[in-house]
């Protein structure tokens, strides 16, 4: 019987040799042969360009392209040797994992390719007969909800052979949740850390100049992140990122521009992870097509969901907001500071609204007595009774008067949360509505938070409530 060959990529960490055990369990050593794979990125050219400019001014153009490329073919052979040397080790590095593989029974090859790690495991994949790749995969921060890691996502795109990716289970860890952050970075904590992100599209460079003026009134440390498909042309590429360094041109603390070429949720989720920010901010992309006014398109949609920091979605409805609806539930204290700060910082008229379900609203109202009542709530009705409600809204109070707002901007209603949200944005004119998710992975579709991004006319700031 023919043995399967089985692709079995590492990267030299302990975590992903993790799967080699997972192979020994699912494979005795006479059903397969295994290949250890190592993909890396090869060492790069070191001529700085600034030498050659500096030769270039002080030589003729003869003599400078001389010397620049007699320093050019010197660092050749020099990168050479260098490559030599890291092939070396990365090969000693797999003999070692193969050995431990050969004394217990199975057939091991090993394999260093350099280039980008993705590409390398599905080229090899397609040209050596491959019958299955096995791999490990980190899926613990915001991309990992969505994909199960950016290689073995591509990986997975991109062969035909099954794959079987093995995810970690990290350790418990305490964390504060992303809303806490911002909360504590409006309040005169750390600067406030913001990302905007841009394709191009209409709506995501009027989000990138709200983001700009954000920054600006908040003092925040402002990253762009210029997201582009694979498929775009260099020309079209050029011209957005032009368009983005005008934008922020006249900043006092100039911005961190970075460049994402891929997938446009997927390298903006990795970029999230690697780099941690208090906030996000976008509108929707190029795929949002010609729909409703208030349609957002699936990569924002993916983005809303799966992004491990608070969202702040531009709807295109204004570009100044002087009107906020912060929509809490009980347990959304943080919330509440986010937005009473953020209106404060702006100065902007803040509506803090409470939405008691009906059957609730109905047993509080009875016990505030009175006939011909039918159902109706106040505060001053629900801050009387001794309730949980009537504790968490004299929290609430003290939150609003430290940010300088009256009790008068705390309102009940009673119905259900989303379309009571909704129609009150709707009907008061508000520029931006502010609520909370709990959400953990794959559950924000069903939530109040996703219907009001999806449906709401107004942009939508989703505080992350939840640590990841």
């Amino acid at each position: 019987m023919t043995k399967r060959k089985v692709l079995i990529p590492l990267d030299g960490s302990e975590f992903s040799r993790q799967i080699v055990q997972v192979v020994r369990t699912f494979f005795v050593p006479n059903d397969v042969r295994l290949v250890l794979f190592r993909a890396a990125y090869p060492p790069s050219l070191g001529v700085d360009v600034a030498d050659t400019d500096m030769l270039a001014g002080t030589m003729t153009i003869s003599s400078s392209y001389d010397a620049y490329s007699r320093a050019l073919d010197a660092e050749y052979v020099e990168v050479t040797k260098e490559r030599e040397t890291y092939r070396t080790q990365l090969l000693d590095d797999l003999h070692h994992d193969a050995e431990r593989l050969r004394k217990a029974g199975y057939t091991v090859e090993v394999e260093v390719h350099f280039g980008d790690p993705a590409q390398c495991i599905i080229d090899y994949v397609l040209d050596a007969g491959v019958d299955l790749v096995a791999m490990a995969t980190h899926g613990r921060t915001g991309i990992g909800r969505l994909v199960l890691g950016s290689v073995a996502e591509r990986v997975l795109r991109g062969v035909s052979v099954p794959v079987l990716l093995m995810r970690s289970v990290p350790e418990e860890m305490e964390q504060t949740a992303p809303g806490e952050d911002l909360a504590y970075s409006l309040g005169a904590g750390e600067p406030l850390r913001i990302t905007v992100a841009t394709d191009g599209s209409t709506l995501a460079q009027q989000a990138l100049a709200v983001a700009v003026n954000l920054a600006q009134c908040l003092r925040a440390k402002l990253t762009v992140v210029v997201a582009s498909s694979d498929r775009d042309e260099a020309a079209h590429r050029e011209k957005v990122m032009d368009a983005v360094v005008k934008a922020v041109e006249g900043m006092d603390s100039r911005p961190q521009i970075v460049p994402l070429v891929g997938y446009v949720d997927e390298t903006i989720l990795q970029h999230l992870a690697k780099n941690p920010c208090d906030l996000l901010i976008m509108g929707a992309f190029r795929d949002r097509g010609a729909g409703a006014p208030t349609a957002i398109g699936p990569t924002a949609q993916r983005l809303s969901q799966h992004a491990p920091t608070s969202v702040w979605m531009y709807k295109g409805h204004r570009v100044e907001f002087r009107r906020i609806l912060v929509c809490a539930a009980v347990d959304d204290r943080v919330v509440v500071d986010v937005a009473a700060q953020l209106a404060r910082a702006m100065g902007a008229e803040l509506t803090l609204l409470h939405v008691v379900p009906a059957s609730a609203a109905s047993y509080l109202a009875t016990m505030a007595g009175g006939e011909g009542q039918s159902g109706a709530l106040t505060v001053a009705d629900a801050l009387r009774q001794s309730t949980h409600l009537s504790t968490v809204l004299q929290g609430w109070l003290g939150q609003l008067e430290r940010e300088g707002f009256g009790h008068d901007a705390l309102r009940l209603e009673r119905g259900t949360a989303a379309e009571v949200v909704l129609r009150e944005a709707h009907e008061g004119g508000h520029d931006l509505i502010v609520v909370g998710s709990q959400s953990g992975p794959g559950k924000f579709m069903g939530s109040v938070a996703n219907s009001v991004v999806r449906y709401a006319e107004q942009s939508v700031l989703v505080v992350r409530t939840r640590a990841a």
